[in-house]
C-alpha cells in the first residue's frame, strides 16, 4: 500500500470538485470510461427506503489503469496523458479528459471514493489495483499493491458517504441530460452502451428531433466534409454548439449565438479538424476556423427556421379544427395575405401561453387580429399585458413586430383601404339627398372632414381648425419663427370690420424645402351651392390676409378653397377660365389664389390617387364598408341617417 500526495490546499481541490453538480461528476466518469475504450458503462444508484442516494457507482470493460500508471494518474494535478496522446490507443477515439483534475469531481458523489481497476500490466499479466481517497483528505490517495487476477480488464468508480447535493442524481430529467451529452458518441459508435439506473441511454428515445447537415468546408486540411447534428429535446437541457471530433468526443462548447425561441436543442459540429486543435478551441471565435462556426450557425438559423414554418403550418390546422382560428377564409386579397401572415408568426409564438379553454383560446385570437389589422404597433403592448412575457420572448416578439417588410404593409394598407371606405362615406354624406339635406355643416361635416385632412393633399398637414384669422395668423407667424416676443399682435379684420372664422387652414413645405404653401379651406353644407356670397366670404378672408403686413413673408403663399357639392353657373364659368387652372376663380399677386371647389372634383382626385393601389389590393368598398367605417372613426359626430 502507498500512498500519493497531491501539492495542493484542500480548500483549492474541493472547488476543483465542484461538489454542487453530481451529475457533471458522472459524466466526467463516464468520459474516462470511454477514454478507455470501454464499450459498456454501467451506471447504478444505490437508494434507500426514504429515497434517499446511498452510493453510487460507475462501472466500465475499459482497459483500465495498471498499477504502475496509477500514481502518476492520482499524484499530479494537470498534465494528464490524454493531453498528449490526443487518441485512444488502439480504437482511436478522440480522448475527452485532458485536465488531470477528473478524480477529484467522484467527491461530488460521496464523501469516500474507490477505483477499482483490472488492467493489463506491462509484463503482460493481469492486475487488479484499489485506488481510495475521501473527502477529509482530498490531496492524498492510497493506491494498494497489484494483485493478480483472471478478469477481464475494466475500472469500477465506488462512492459511498453520500455527498450533500448526490439526490440530483434522482431527479427525472438526470438521464435526459447525460443522453444530450452523449448523444453524437452514442450515435456515432453503436457498439457502445451507457446504462443509468438499469436503463440504456438511447438519444432517439429522449430527442424530439434530429437533422444532419455536411458542411462545404474547403479548410478541411484532408479530414472528412465537417458535420453539423441538431438534436432537439423537449426540455430545457442547456443550449450548446458542442465541438467534436469525427466520433462525438465532445472538445470545447462555445455558445450557439443564435435565437430559437421555444426550442431546447443541442448541436455538435463534428469534425476530425478539432482534434488537431483542441488546445486553441476556447479561443475559436478569432483564429481560422471562425468561419466554419459561423457557417454551422448560419445553417442553425436555417433549420430552426425551416422548423418554425413547419410548427406554425402544424398549429394553424390544429387552430382550425378547434374552430378558434379567427379567418373563415383564405386570403382574397394582398393586403390579407400580409396580415394573415404576421397573425400566424405572432400567434404561433405566443402559442404555448394562450388559454387552455376554448371560448377563451378563440377569444384571445381574435384579439390578436383586430390589434394587427388596425394597429400593428400597438400589439406588443396588448401581449405583453396579456401574458407577462419573459425578456427572451419579449425581445424576439419586438424583432418581428419590428419587419417593415409586415407591420409597415400592413399599416399601409390599412390606410390605404380605410381610406377607400372613407371616399365611399364622403359619397353618401354629401351626395345621397336623404343625407345631404339635413347634414349639418359644422357640427357634422366639419368635424368629420378635420379628421381626414388629406383629401385635400396627403403632403397637407392640419394646423387650424375653427378659429379667428388672429389664430391663423398666429400659427403662421410660429411655422416661420417670427412669434412677437410679448404675444401681442396687432387685431385681423375683413373689410366690413369682422374677424370671421376659419374652417380649415393647412400648410405644407414645398418640395425642396424652398418655401411653405398655406391652404384656407372653407366647408359649405352640401344643400347650400355656391355662389356669389360664397364667394364673396372666401375672397374677404384672403383680403384680410394680403391686406395685412403681419402676413407678409415671399416664402409663403396662399390658396383659398371654398367647397361645397354644386356652385353657380356664373361660378362655374369663373372656374373654367381658359387662362387659369381648372376651379382657379381668381389669382392676385403675392402668390394667391382662390378656387371653388365641388366634392366630386376633390373625391376623383382621391380616387385618381388611390386608383393603383386600389387595383392591386382588389379592394372595392361596399355600403356597408362606408357605413362601418363611420361608426369606427366617427362615430360620435356622423348624422344617425347614416350610422343607424
Amino acid at each position: 500500500m502507498g500512498t500519493v500526495h497531491i501539492e495542493a490546499k484542500p480548500d483549492h481541490l474541493l472547488r476543483l470538485a465542484r461538489q454542487r453538480d453530481p451529475v457533471g461528476a458522472v459524466v466526467e466518469m463516464i468520459w474516462n470510461a470511454l477514454d478507455a475504450e470501454a464499450s459498456l458503462v454501467n451506471v447504478d444508484l444505490e437508494i434507500n427506503e426514504l429515497d434517499g442516494v446511498e452510493s453510487v457507482s460507475i462501472e466500465d470493460d475499459g482497459h483500465g489503469m495498471p498499477n504502475a500508471s496509477c500514481r502518476n494518474y492520482f499524484g499530479g494535478l494537470g498534465g494528464s496523458w490524454k493531453t498528449a496522446a490526443k487518441v485512444s490507443p488502439r480504437l482511436k477515439r478522440g480522448l475527452h479528459g485532458r485536465s488531470g483534475q477528473g478524480r477529484l469531481r467522484a467527491f461530488s458523489l460521496g464523501g469516500q471514493v474507490r477505483w477499482i481497476t483490472i488492467a493489463e500490466a506491462a509484463d503482460g499479466r493481469i492486475e487488479r489495483t484499489v485506488i481510495s481517497g475521501t473527502v477529509d483528505r482530498p490531496a492524498d490517495f492510497d493506491i494498494s499493491e497489484p494483485e493478480p487476477v483472471r478478469l477481464a480488464c475494466g475500472t469500477r468508480v465506488e462512492a459511498s458517504v453520500p455527498a450533500d447535493f448526490v439526490s440530483r442524481l434522482t431527479q427525472d430529467d438526470t438521464a435526459q441530460q447525460l443522453a444530450s451529452t452523449f448523444a453524437p458518441f452514442l450515435a456515432a459508435n453503436p457498439d457502445v452502451r451507457i446504462v443509468y439506473q438499469g436503463v440504456p441511454l438511447d438519444p432517439a428515445t429522449v430527442w424530439t428531433g434530429m437533422a444532419e447537415y455536411p458542411l462545404r468546408w474547403p479548410d478541411s486540411d484532408g479530414h472528412p466534409a465537417p458535420l453539423l447534428r441538431v438534436i432537439e429535446w423537449p426540455k430545457d437541457v442547456g443550449r450548446v454548439l458542442a465541438l467534436c471530433d469525427a466520433s462525438g468526443v465532445v472538445l470545447d462548447e462555445p455558445s450557439p449565438g443564435i435565437q430559437a425561441p421555444g426550442y431546447h436543442f443541442t448541436a455538435y459540429l463534428l469534425w476530425d479538424g478539432f482534434v488537431e486543435r483542441r488546445d486553441d478551441l476556447p479561443l475559436a471565435e478569432t483564429d481560422e476556423i471562425a468561419p466554419l462556426l459561423a457557417l454551422a450557425r448560419e445553417k442553425l438559423r436555417a433549420h430552426f427556421k425551416r422548423r418554425e414554418q413547419e410548427r406554425r403550418v402544424r398549429l394553424v390546422q390544429e387552430w382550425k379544427t378547434e374552430g378558434v382560428y379567427p379567418y373563415a377564409a383564405g386570403p382574397s386579397e394582398p393586403a390579407q395575405a400580409v396580415e394573415r401572415e404576421m397573425f400566424d408568426e405572432v400567434a404561433a409564438r405566443i402559442a404555448r401561453r394562450l388559454p387552455g379553454a376554448t371560448q377563451s383560446k378563440k377569444t384571445t385570437l381574435r384579439l390578436l387580429r383586430e390589434v394587427i389589422s388596425r394597429d400593428p404597433s400597438g400589439l406588443y403592448p396588448v401581449l405583453d399585458e396579456l401574458f407577462r412575457l419573459p425578456q427572451s420572448e419579449q425581445e424576439e416578439l419586438k424583432r418581428i413586430l419590428q419587419r417593415t417588410s409586415l407591420a409597415e404593409v400592413i399599416r399601409a394598407t390599412g390606410q390605404i383601404t380605410d381610406r377607400l371606405d372613407f371616399l365611399a362615406a364622403l359619397k353618401k354624406l354629401v351626395f345621397e339627398p336623404e343625407v345631404s339635406r339635413t347634414l349639418r355643416e359644422r357640427s357634422e361635416l366639419h368635424r368629420i372632414v378635420e379628421r381626414e385632412t388629406w383629401i385635400f393633399g396627403d403632403a397637407h398637414a392640419l394646423m387650424i381648425s375653427d378659429q379667428s384669422l388672429d389664430a391663423v395668423l398666429l400659427r403662421h407667424l410660429k411655422e416661420l419663427g417670427r412669434e412677437p416676443v410679448d404675444g401681442r399682435l396687432n387685431p385681423v379684420r375683413r373689410e366690413d370690420g369682422r374677424t370671421g372664422i376659419v374652417d380649415l387652414l393647412l400648410a405644407r413645405v414645398r418640395r425642396g424645402g424652398s418655401g411653405r404653401e398655406h391652404l384656407v379651406v372653407e366647408l359649405k353644407a352640401p344643400r347650400v351651392r355656391i355662389g356669389q356670397a360664397e364667394v364673396a366670404q372666401i375672397k374677404s378672408y384672403a383680403e384680410a390676409i394680403v391686406s395685412d403686413p403681419q402676413f407678409r413673408d415671399a416664402r409663403v403663399s396662399w390658396d383659398f378653397w371654398v367647397v361645397s357639392t354644386e356652385m353657380s353657373e356664373v361660378v362655374r364659368r369663373d372656374a373654367a377660365a381658359p387662362n387659369r387652372p381648372p376651379g382657379c376663380i381668381a389669382e392676385w399677386e403675392g402668390g394667391v389664389r382662390i378656387w371653388a371647389r365641388t366634392w366630386s372634383e376633390i373625391i376623383d382626385d382621391c380616387e385618381a390617387r388611390l386608383h393603383f393601389y386600389q387595383d392591386r389590393l382588389n379592394h372595392d368598398p361596399a355600403a356597408e364598408h362606408a357605413v362601418e367605417y363611420l361608426q369606427r372613426v366617427h362615430g360620435e359626430v356622423a348624422p344617425a341617417t347614416v350610422t343607424a
